[in-house]
């Protein structure tokens, strides 16, 4: 197999999740890279995150998988309650063991990111720098950041989230070439806010449930109020929980444009004036699955683990220009139900490295033809999962007389969309890294 060209060199935007599964995935096949990241310190928002099965050959192959394993719990059902503790119904995920020979599994946020940090080797990830300009020649692109300090490469990647700096830059070009698609002008789509969080280790002879080797999520729906919680047993006997729903606001007052402008949408506190606390009262009532209340997960939280987010989605047409092409939240963003958000980043990394691998020139056009087919392998499902998100997100916080309906069919009967997205058929055809030997089953 013929590598990369060589001197081919990839400029990371970018130091999530996205950014540096990329920078594995180059490492592991080769390329050189480095990693620009906005913030002077990495510090990933959220507090547990949920991965796909379809990626877990992915991971073995990169040697993740067992030390993720390690830090990760596999998830084997989702519960939905009444806030009294009524059961309402049940969703069976070991299916996926079935279908891709493992499960989904969970953890947190902050462990997977430094854990993938830690694969990075030193000095390929600078951190404080904002970029704020890319300019392209035939031969090269240039990466401008705050500081005056340029980066150099033939490719940039831009992976920095839904408020992405390189997505920005990239379609003021466009516009002012008159290109840009009217739809991608729009901002992204919101109607739904919540606060999430991760307690302190607690004991497990008061919550048993922390010794279990496997999860399952509770969702606790509340009765004639917009407001649900969603509760998740993670390893180092903590629990992560998620208390959301409708943004009050769009309820009273619903005008129809349900949309964030800007880069302070990440806490929503440009928007809303309730605090964290405000919103966490809706579920003060809410009898806690594991015993007590579940105000006493909440108030078992470091402030400095509690966030306020909005549930944003919006799926880009664009996906590049020239040189410069975008991954994960930059171009998809999708409500985060079941790691789609990050399953599909992931998956957005392996279908662009394998390009990078099989290049045979450095030149705009030959990166023109691989990033256009990425889209056309990688759009249609991502868009899937992001609608199948999407309405599993409405079928749990909706509320209503028409939404108890749905709910009970759905926890009854099971449709396909909703197989589709729990099973994975979706991403039936598991992928995997051509420069690395397969996965053993």
């Amino acid at each position: 197999m013929t590598p990369p060209p060589p001197g081919l060199r990839v400029i990371i935007v970018g130091g999530g999740l996205a950014g540096l599964v990329m920078g594995i995935m180059l490492d592991q096949a080769g390329i050189d890279y480095h990693i620009l990241e906005q913030a002077s310190r990495l510090r990933p928002l959220g507090t547990s995150i949920s991965l796909h099965p379809v990626i877990m050959d992915l991971m073995a192959q990169l040697g993740l998988l067992e030390d993720m394993q390690k830090m990760s719990k596999p998830l084997r059902g989702i519960s939905v309650l009444s806030a009294n503790g009524r059961k309402m119904g049940r969703i069976d995920t070991r299916t996926n063991k079935r279908r891709h020979h493992h499960q989904a599994m969970v953890m947190s946020r902050p462990d997977l990111h430094e854990y993938l940090l830690s694969k990075i080797p030193p000095g390929k990830l600078t951190t404080g720098k904002r970029v704020i300009d890319i300019t392209e020649t035939q031969q090269d692109v240039t990466v401008t950041c705050m500081d005056e300090t340029t980066y150099v490469g033939h490719i940039v990647v831009g992976a920095d989230g839904a408020y992405s700096a390189t997505r920005q830059i990239m379609y003021k070009k466009l516009k002012e070439r008159g290109i840009l698609p009217e739809s991608d002008t729009k901002p992204l789509h919101f109607d739904k806010q919540c606060v999430v969080g991760m307690t302190s280790p607690l004991d497990p002879a008061k919550y048993p449930v922390l010794l279990d080797d496997s999860c399952e999520v509770k969702v606790l729906l509340g009765k004639d109020q917009h407001t649900s919680m969603w509760i998740l047993p993670l390893q180092g006997n903590r629990l992560a929980w998620c208390v959301g729903g409708p943004d009050p606001h769009l309820i009273q007052n619903d005008d129809g444009d349900h949309s964030s402008h800007g880069s302070g949408s990440r806490s929503g506190r440009d928007w809303y004036p309730e605090t964290a606390v405000e919103i966490c009262e809706d579920v003060r009532n809410f009898k806690c699955p594991y015993g007590g209340s579940v105000m006493d997960l909440i108030e078992s939280t470091p402030k400095g683990l509690v966030s306020k987010v909005l549930l944003e989605e919006k799926m880009y047409r664009t996906w590049y220009n020239g040189r410069v092409v975008l991954v994960g939240d930059a171009c998809h963003k999708i409500v985060p139900f079941f790691g789609q958000g990050a399953s599909q980043a992931i998956l957005d990394c392996a279908c662009l490295v394998n390009m990078f691998y099989d290049l045979t020139s450095n030149t705009t056009s030959s990166f023109t033809t691989i990033f256009q087919r990425y889209v056309d392998m990688r759009a249609e499902t991502a868009k899937v999962a992001s609608d199948s998100s999407r309405e599993f997100a409405d079928l749990i916080y909706e509320q209503g007389f028409k939404a108890d309906v749905a709910r009970n069919i759905v926890l009854r009967f099971t449709p396909t969309w909703l197989l589709r997205m729990i099973t994975g058929t979706i991403n039936s055809n598991r992928p995997n890294l051509k420069f690395l030997p397969l996965p053993k089953h």
